[in-house]
């Protein structure tokens, strides 16, 4: 996995031993998602919404390990099956109020038996937020890889 960070947005990529469409899948299926985004150390999702076209609404809700809901909610901007997806991200977990919405874009390349998955985190107001996103990220691709490798 390879990071970069600028002030404002974060970079991550990761290469997965599975066809797009079945990382693409595991991205955008409530049923799916549910599976694989989170775990019982830290938080889990546990339900999504989603009217998948370009304009449309989705949302997660979840659960921390400290017991306490979290919800996860945006506009879908930009969908290429396998290629591309992304969408606005706000989060209600923040204490400031002023929690900036960023952009969350997804590319997907199939080459080499392998996807090779860019994820570009942007939007952040301050450099706290977007190291605390950066560090999720890190778990999040791992979830995300093991989940699409076993399938």
């Amino acid at each position: 996995m390879t990071q970069s960070l600028t002030e404002t947005t974060i970079v991550r990529e990761i290469a997965i031993h599975a066809p797009a469409a079945r990382v693409f899948s595991a991205l955008t299926e409530p049923e799916e998602l549910v599976q694989w985004w989170g775990s019982d150390e830290g938080y889990r999702c546990t339900a999504m919404e989603r009217d998948l076209r370009v304009g449309g609404a989705w949302r997660t809700t979840g659960v921390g390990s400290d017991g306490e809901t979290f919800a996860v909610a945006g506009v879908y901007r930009a969908i290429d099956p396998p290629r591309l997806l992304e969408y606005t991200w706000n989060y209600d977990w923040s204490e400031r109020a002023d929690a900036a919405e960023t952009v969350v874009r997804y590319e997907l390349e199939e080459r080499d038996g392998m996807t090779h998955l860019r994820v570009i985190h942007s939007g952040f107001v301050d450099a706290k937020d977007r190291d605390d996103h950066d560090h999720g990220w890190g778990h999040v691709l791992g979830w995300l890889q093991a989940y699409a490798e076993r399938r």
